[in-house]
């Protein structure tokens, strides 16, 4: 028979008459209570961790650079003007080679290290230094000085005057070989920079100059080959 859905007293297990008692209906508020103040507890210090480490976060980013060392300075003066020579080689191959084999590579040249160059410039004017003098000894901070024209990967006038001078294949294979003995320069100062500047940035950076010209030292060679300048 379907139950009406009330309790009699046998189902309560209480005796006849005897009245529900209120002390049962309390204990039961009481846990109810009991299980919300815990979770209100566990909400908040919950909360409380977020926020923390949000203001930790926070807190980090806000945290001003290491100074850089003569390394850092050194590193990125010198390559400000390894960069800008990159530029002028890639802008006479293109003078009159726009539709060159190599005219590719030299664009991509001129876009990276136009990049690098913003960049290099804000760190040393945000440190209050500016680009080094033309006629100064370059590379000190590697214990290598040498007049800036005479840094490794340093073109002469009379190299890029070839450069200049040369039409199709021949201004191909100029572009490449003056390009990665260019690179290899700016591939050795870099490597030095990423293991004794003192910025982290800094050091990231060369990281990635170094890289990225291996890469194109690469390229180049392959380009070479397929194209017969070998």
């Amino acid at each position: 028979m379907r139950s009406s859905g009330r309790l009699d007293d046998s189902d309560t297990g209480l005796a006849d008459g005897e009245p529900v008692s209120d002390q049962s209906l309390s204990d039961a508020s009481v846990q109810r209570l009991l299980r919300l103040v815990l979770l209100v507890l566990v909400t908040a210090v919950v909360t409380g961790l977020f926020a923390a480490a949000a203001i930790w976060a926070l807190g980090a980013d806000d945290e001003p650079p290491a100074p850089m060392n003569a390394v850092d300075i050194g590193f990125l003066q010198d390559m400000l003007d390894h960069h800008d020579q990159a530029l002028v080689i890639s802008n006479r191959y293109l003078d009159n080679n726009a539709d060159g084999d190599a005219a590719p590579y030299a664009r991509e040249v001129i876009m990276f290290q136009t990049r690098d160059i913003g960049w290099m410039e804000d760190w040393l004017a945000d440190d209050g230094f500016s680009r080094g003098e033309p006629d100064r000894t370059a590379m000190v901070w590697m214990d290598e000085p040498t007049p800036v024209a005479e840094m490794r990967g340093m073109q002469i006038p009379e190299r890029l005057q070839d450069l200049s001078d040369a039409r199709g294949a021949e201004a191909d294979r100029l572009f490449f070989d003056i390009m990665t003995d260019h690179h290899l320069g700016g591939v050795h100062m870099a490597d030095h920079a990423a293991a004794n500047g003192a910025r982290q940035e800094i050091t990231d950076f060369a990281e990635s100059v170094s890289r990225n010209q291996r890469i194109e030292v690469v390229e180049y060679r392959s380009a070479m080959e397929r194209l017969g300048l070998l």
